[in-house]
């Protein structure tokens, strides 16, 4: 049957004379249905991470509480410190006993911009040159060299479980919550929930020898972007905003940072991601722990989760641990002991053989254990946990080989293993993700984990100051500024033939003339750091001053001392004061240059002073008038003039006129040739009156420039300087006088501690450099340093390359080496002859 169609329904409207056209009254409709979720499907994260509140990650796996581990120095300790790190170390993961623990080791690259703001609004540089490296673009390059190195700062993390997985009520009270009041709300009540325990392991863990703090929102965020861009370089990580709570929807920033592959039973993961616009693979190597034998920490081994710190990438570690309690590590030792015993009556009883020493070191092993758990030691606690090393490489070639590198390195102590399920494996290192598989589980005690000590690094530097060392581990570069907190004081080189010493003070001189502008003096016995006056950068504020080959008049005394400012009354006094210091260093200038058996006669000295007075006290005057003013005084002056003139004769910038004149204030690098000196004997006048006069140089700019300017001197192979009496006596009291900052490069440390009081016991440095020393000077070279003699393996051998240096900054001592890397500082190195860089 057909159903019939049906017309529109229309409505007339009501027509009455008075009121015209009436509209039918509205007739409300359903209200339509608006701000509905949208029709898609709800996002899940791939990770088991669902949101972040402060330090607190919250996962499907449970709720963990993520804190920054302080770094502790390691090198050059002595050893009972080292004892006592590892021990307190222990007692600190002691009082988290029943929590799993999660360790994350990861490094992040040289902080370079924020060091350059810093150093650009405390820096004094030098005017920019024409066709010279400008400050700004001395400044970019000095950023693109600290970020050279991919591992500068080391991180050490430590996630402790707050709360475990929930059961299935509890994860059904969770979801409500998110249901009613969203993810915040939930995660809102997770932290209400836990918020005592929090606070105890907060406190714990600041109290601790861990010196943990909770992880801040920036460093937690950096975490999750290096462990879901395992291998990549920095670059790819971008800077997010450090906001400290994240929900389920934002972890989808982190989720897909990298792509991650992995064909079956490849050896590597590949991890791809972005990187300054361009795809970039990186190829991972995850390692495992192996069986461990016995090591030696501190005495023959490093720390052995800081042995692979030294290779070129970045290896990252991840560590899932718990201390197990008393009761039951104790039921398993009984158990294992049990078994071991029984194999010693099988042998014994039922065999009639002897046991194996194998066996029997087991028992005697289990039995020591066992005694140690009844004691109240912590180190004595048991744990278990799994210990692995992300390895990454730029090929899955590169990748596999340090991964050989890395077993070389450990054997033959410690086993390092690689498995199949590479992909799950390396799926432990994000935060919140299960463990992916028991096997290689590692059972020790405390005292064992004590020894892995995994923040110990490289801490030395206090990043002010221009960068010119680099760490030999970490590959940090590292600033030095002789000012900041060392106040003044000498710094000695200590080092073998091409050891580097004059590398190193080249370098310093010229980076803190031209960023600090600092007045610097120089001694060169070699020549060597004459080509610094040009280096182009520097350029109109340097000169180079030979004691021997001189221009005539450069070193006339006459003009060695500066007049005062412009005359006026109230200077007079000034003035009389310049012109008495004048007439003395010409005096004593002309006694130094007379034969001995003349300079002592009585009426010397009070003729010289005569003559000098004939001639005036100006500048305008020279040695060479003296010395014909003397032909005019009698026998006597006429003695002394004839002995006085072939000496001037022989040093000819003593006497007659010079264009340039040297002054105190004019140069900021002011290079000081002695060369032939120490050849020419300490009994030579000349030699004697030259070394005088250089110790006048370095003494006028030191005090001249005191409390204006930075100062500093630096005194090359300080043993041809001290070779006369007038270079010893500079020497040593720049060296006990703690107002000047002076650099002192030696062959042999008993150089320098020849110059302090009580023979060195009173050592008055707070930064010292020893670079390769040979093994008859090392016992000096530790005293420089600080060490302990027993400690003397870990000083740089022979073999060791020129320019690594071991740098003593006051409490700390790192092995180093000097960087001068960069087409800006080109210029630099090819006036110190390009050595290391």
């Amino acid at each position: 049957m057909q159903r019939p169609t049906l017309a529109p329904l229309r409505r007339t409207p009501t027509v009455t004379p008075e009121l015209g056209p009436v509209a039918e009254p509205f007739a409300p409709r359903r209200p339509a249905r608006t701000g509905a979720d949208p029709a898609v499907r709800e996002y899940t994260p791939r990770l088991a991470l669902r949101g972040i509140s402060g330090h607190l990650a919250h996962a499907t796996t449970g709720t963990t509480a993520w804190y920054a581990v302080a770094p502790r120095a390691w090198s050059m300790r002595p050893d009972d410190e080292r004892d006592a790190l590892m021990g307190a170390l222990a007692g600190a993961l002691a009082r988290l006993q029943g929590r799993w623990l999660h360790w994350r080791v990861t490094w992040r690259p040289h902080a370079a911009a924020e060091w350059a703001r810093r150093h650009d609004a405390w820096a004094r540089p030098l005017p920019d040159v024409p066709g010279a490296v400008s400050w700004d673009a001395h400044l970019v390059g000095e950023q693109r060299r600290a970020l050279t190195s991919p591992k500068a700062v080391k991180e050490v993390l430590l996630g402790v479980e707050v709360r475990g997985p929930r059961g299935r009520l509890g994860a059904l009270g969770d979801a409500l919550a998110r249901r009613l009041g969203g993810a915040r709300a939930a995660d809102r009540r997770v932290d209400g929930e836990l918020g005592a325990d929090v606070r105890d392991i907060d406190a714990v863990l600041a109290s601790s020898a861990l010196g943990a703090a909770p992880l801040p929102a920036a460093r937690m965020l950096h975490l999750l972007y290096r462990s879901c861009a395992l291998g990549l370089p920095a670059q790819s990580v971008l800077p997010a905003a450090p906001h400290g709570e994240w929900e389920r929807e934002d972890v989808a920033a982190v989720d897909g940072l990298a792509r991650w592959s992995a064909d079956p039973y490849a050896p590597t993961v590949a991890v791809t991601g972005v990187v300054d616009g361009a795809l970039v693979t990186r190829h991972v190597v995850v390692a495992s722990m192996g069986r461990m034998g016995d090591i030696d920490v501190p005495g023959e081994d490093l720390p052995w989760m800081t042995v692979p710190d030294d290779l070129p990438v970045p290896v990252e570690w991840s560590a899932r641990m718990r201390v197990l309690p008393r009761d039951r590590a104790a039921r398993g030792l009984r158990q294992a002991a049990d078994r071991v015993e029984a194999q010693r009556r099988h042998y014994e009883a039922d065999h009639g053989r002897q046991v194996p020493s194998a066996l029997v070191r087991g028992l005697e092993a289990a039995e020591q254990v066992r005694g140690d758990l009844e004691t109240d030691s912590p180190l004595a606690l048991r744990c278990e946990g799994w210990w692995r090393m992300a390895i990454p490489g730029r090929t899955e070639r590169e990748a596999l080989e340090l991964f050989d590198e890395v077993r070389r390195r450990y054997a033959p102590k410690i086993a390092v293993e690689r498995s199949e399920a590479q992909y799950r494996l390396a799926r432990e290192f994000v935060p919140g993700e299960p463990l992916a598989t028991t096997a290689f589980r590692r059972r020790m005690s405390l005292r064992h984990v004590a020894t892995a000590v995994p923040q110990a690094t490289d801490l030395i530097g206090d990043d002010h100051g221009p960068l010119l060392l680099r760490a030999r581990t970490s590959g940090r570069l590292l600033a030095w500024d002789p000012w900041h907190d060392a106040g003044a004081g000498p710094t000695p080189v200590v080092g073998g033939p091409g050891a580097g010493k004059t590398f190193l003070l080249g370098a310093v001189a010229a980076q803190l003339v031209r960023s600090c502008g600092a007045f610097v003096t120089l001694l060169d016995p070699s020549g060597a750091l004459g080509r610094l006056v040009d280096v182009p950068e520097l350029g109109g504020h340097t000169r180079r001053l030979s004691l021997r080959d001189a221009p005539p008049g450069v070193l006339n005394p006459f003009t060695l001392v500066d007049d005062p400012p412009e005359p006026a009354a109230t200077a007079e006094d000034a003035w009389r004061h310049a012109a008495g210091r004048r007439a003395a260093l010409v005096v004593a200038v002309l006694a130094e240059l007379l034969p001995a058996a003349v300079r002592s006669g009585a009426q010397v000295r009070p003729l010289l002073v005569q003559a000098v007075e004939r001639v005036g006290h100006d500048r305008a005057h020279d040695a060479g008038e003296v010395v014909d003013a003397l032909q005019h005084m009698g026998a006597e002056g006429e003695r002394l003039a004839a002995a006085l003139a072939p000496a001037l004769a022989a040093a000819g910038a003593l006497s007659g006129h010079c264009d340039q004149p040297w002054s105190a204030t004019a140069d900021r690098l002011l290079v000081v040739s002695t060369t032939g000196l120490a050849e020419s004997g300490a009994d030579d006048p000349v030699t004697s009156t030259l070394a005088r006069l250089a110790a006048w140089l370095v003494r006028q700019r030191v005090h001249v420039r005191e409390g204006s300017a930075p100062t500093l001197v630096g005194i090359d192979d300080v043993h041809r300087f001290t070779a006369t009496p007038a270079g010893r006596t500079l020497v040593t009291g720049l060296v006990r006088d703690g107002r000047t900052r002076t650099v002192v490069t030696a062959r042999q440390a008993s150089d320098l501690l020849s110059l302090v009081p009580d023979d060195g016991d009173a050592i008055p440095w707070h930064d010292a450099f020893v670079g390769r020393t040979e093994p008859g000077n090392r016992a000096d070279a530790l005293r420089l340093l600080r060490v302990a003699p027993h400690e003397a393996h870990q000083l740089p051998g022979p073999a060791d390359a020129p320019g690594e240096f071991h740098w003593r900054s006051g409490p700390h001592c790192e092995p180093v080496r000097v960087d001068l890397s960069g087409p800006h500082l080109a210029g630099l190195r090819a006036a110190l002859g390009g050595g290391p860089r």
